[in-house]
């Protein structure tokens, strides 16, 4: 868990919560640092007591004040409760720890005059948030988004990692129901908001395409409000029409009409080759991230470096110095070349949006090239699952005979393609694959579809 260093006086917490929610916290204490975990709080740290699925974070709360808690934050429900065991104790009552830490983070957020870009949007978030934080940090020092901290727990952990050393900040939102953008924009308050695209995701709780616009453009509505600079992709029709609400925008995409615009040609490896212009500017970029979805992450990095006075020539050393990064196992448009077998690996999510767009980029490669497809479920899409799982199927037939499919909600959609073992699945891939060959691998994250990139890297 990332440790912080945040510190938040009585004045700060009376502030924040009134008299009312303060219990046995003298006028002289100090907060340094918040913790939700005692298994790594530090002396000093205020404890934040969460309640999840499988263990109750209020049930740790004498141990956190034994390890040298200050204060531990509860909810009220639980305070009534329990007040007898801890009135003695120093405790803050919330409403609930979500709203309570991101209130902490909020009011530690406007301490600074950094600037801070916020990314939504269906797909491309991670990969826009990272060439983003790449380009800036040519010229400022630039917090970003660790890994998928990008929730109501994770995006306020992370605001509390600022500090006076930081010129900027580009922090991911992300959602999986109906008002978690909104509490989130309020959280981080930023100077400059881009949504990547409008695609299906998270269809179990938002539905179906028109309530994923509405929850995602929630951080425009935002911007709207107070004024701050807005990044709108005029390839995406849903997003396009949101250049007539927001006057303080800059448009990109390959549409004649964006601010920031390309012409594109891709190499043999589907590496773009990027005639840009913007302003008065025009500059050739090779960005390190392939096919379209790295097209349109690279324009939306240079429209928002642009606007951040970031100059050309930095833009450029910003872009092309940066690559996907897979360490993790799981990869984000990361490309393997072993043994002249290229895999590309897009393990770290799926939606049906992005999901299509991979089929799409894998197809783009000669029609002499053999592909092969290993996909994952795509979860949380609720009542339509099968349905989306079989268009995905019907797509990736259109480009490859080679599929394979791991995971029930394949099963259900075309079992021909499906096996019950990712072993299965290596076996088979290993009987049709030749050198020159093209594989994607791509899955939702409760997959772990990186166990077969990894399997494959072993065996070839």
């Amino acid at each position: 868990m990332l440790e912080n260093q945040a510190s938040f006086s009585f004045e700060d917490l009376y502030i924040m919560f009134g008299k009312y929610a303060l219990h046995n916290i003298t006028n002289d204490i100090i907060i340094n640092g918040i913790s939700i975990d005692t298994r790594t709080l530090k002396q000093g740290n205020a404890f934040f007591a969460f309640k999840g699925e499988n263990s109750d974070g209020h049930t740790r709360v004498k141990e956190a004040f034994e390890k040298g808690a200050s204060v531990a934050f509860v909810s009220n429900n639980w305070y009534k409760l329990n007040e007898e065991s801890v009135k003695d104790l120093p405790i803050v009552t919330v409403k609930n720890s979500y709203w309570g830490l991101g209130e902490l983070a909020n009011f530690h957020r406007n301490r600074f005059d950094c600037k801070i870009v916020a990314v939504a949007g269906s797909n491309g978030k991670t990969t826009t948030k990272e060439m983003i934080a790449a380009v800036l940090s040519t010229k400022y020092k630039v917090l970003k988004t660790y890994k998928n901290f990008n929730n109501q727990l994770g995006v306020p952990l992370m605001l509390l990692q600022l500090d006076e050393t930081y010129d900027a900040a580009v922090i991911e939102i992300a959602t999986d129901s109906f008002g978690e953008i909104a509490t989130l924009s309020k959280i981080v308050a930023p100077d400059h908001a881009v949504i990547t695209n409008i695609n299906k995701e998270h269809l179990e709780q938002l539905i179906d395409l028109d309530g994923v616009e509405m929850e995602e453009t929630n951080l425009f509505t935002y911007a709207k409000k107070y004024d701050i600079y807005a990044y709108i992709n005029l390839d995406d029709e849903r997003l396009k029409k949101y250049t007539k609400a927001l006057e303080k925008c800059l448009t990109y995409g390959l549409n004649n009409e964006a601010f920031v615009r390309a012409k594109v040609e891709y190499n043999a490896d589907l590496y773009p080759i990027m005639k840009t212009k913007f302003h008065e500017e025009s500059v050739e970029l090779r960005p390190n991230v392939i096919g379209y979805p790295g097209v349109i992450n690279t324009l939306a990095t240079v429209a928002i470096a642009f606007n951040m006075n970031i100059p050309t020539e930095d833009i450029k050393k910003g872009i092309e110095n940066y690559y996907p990064d897979d360490r993790a196992g799981y990869g984000r448009l990361a490309v393997i070349n072993q043994n002249e077998i290229k895999i590309i690996n897009d393990t770290y999510n799926a939606n049906p949006g992005s999901v299509s767009e991979m089929i799409k980029l894998i197809n783009s490669f000669s029609e002499d090239t053999n592909k092969h497809i290993i996909l994952g479920d795509m979860l949380e899409l609720g009542e339509n699952s099968v349905q989306e799982h079989k268009e995905i199927i019907d797509l990736a037939e259109k480009t490859t005979k080679n599929i394979y499919t791991f995971g029930s909600e394949f099963k259900k959609a075309n079992a021909k393609y499906n096996y019950s073992e990712k072993s299965q699945i290596l076996d088979e891939l290993m009987k049709k694959l030749s050198k020159g060959d093209v594989i994607l691998v791509k899955g939702s994250r409760g997959m772990k579809m990186e166990e077969v990139v990894n399997m494959i890297l072993e065996k070839i």
